[in-house]
């Protein structure tokens, strides 16, 4: 699948990444593997030549987060993730099929995080980033022209979080962390565009190793 091979190559150039920064030899390096939510951006057809954007729907995915803490109280943040959603809507008369839309997305965020100690095996951190989203859906059994994938939607904005990481042994802890973006989103088909301001809650949880 495209998205996958995309989310691969991504993820490898993070770890290549995450060595670079472990040979330099300074602060903690911490790698994750995160369950994560957020909002998808969207368009949909409008009064021909146009298409309307501006609406969200909700989708779940995966990441995988790198943090290098560069001093003792600052880390730089590396991030990749893949996005998903679904909806299937049943009708109340037999012998019509089921419809059903699926959404699938990646995104790609770099930032700088504060982070402050709680005691041996704890600490919270909160900064900011940037965030370069994308996303398609694909619908089934639909008609009227709508059947199949929808060109992409892209989206590029600034997120703010807040987290923190409990370890749970020297090399193995747990990590949660909410925030929200602020961005500029986009779309085209056969030449007509949209554009339009959104935002949105993220947030994510999962397991952490030191390193």
């Amino acid at each position: 699948m495209k998205l996958t091979k995309i989310a691969l190559v991504l993820a490898a150039g993070l770890l290549v990444a995450s060595t670079a920064f472990a040979e330099g030899g300074k602060g903690e390096g911490l790698y994750g593997f995160q369950i994560t939510n957020g909002m998808a951006d969207n368009y949909q057809g409008d009064a021909a030549p146009y298409i309307g954007g501006d609406f969200q729907t909700p989708e779940v995915g995966f990441a995988f987060q790198y943090w290098r803490l560069m001093t003792s109280d600052y880390a730089f943040t590396m991030n990749v993730g893949m996005g998903m959603g679904s909806e299937t809507n049943e009708a109340n008369a037999a012998g019509n099929p089921d419809r059903k839309y699926t959404s699938s997305s990646w995104s790609v965020r770099v930032g700088g995080d504060r982070a402050a100690k709680i005691g041996e095996r704890a600490f919270v951190y909160f900064g900011p980033g940037v965030e370069y989203w994308t996303g398609t859906r694909k619908f089934e059994n639909f008609g009227d022209g709508l059947d199949g994938e929808t060109e992409p939607v892209k989206r590029i904005g600034l997120s703010g979080r807040i987290g923190g990481v409990m370890m749970l042994s020297p090399k193995l802890g747990f990590n949660c962390q909410v925030g929200r973006f602020v961005g500029r989103a986009s779309a085209e088909v056969d030449g007509a565009k949209a554009t339009w301001f959104t935002s949105g809650f993220q947030g994510s949880g999962g397991l952490v190793f030191k390193f």
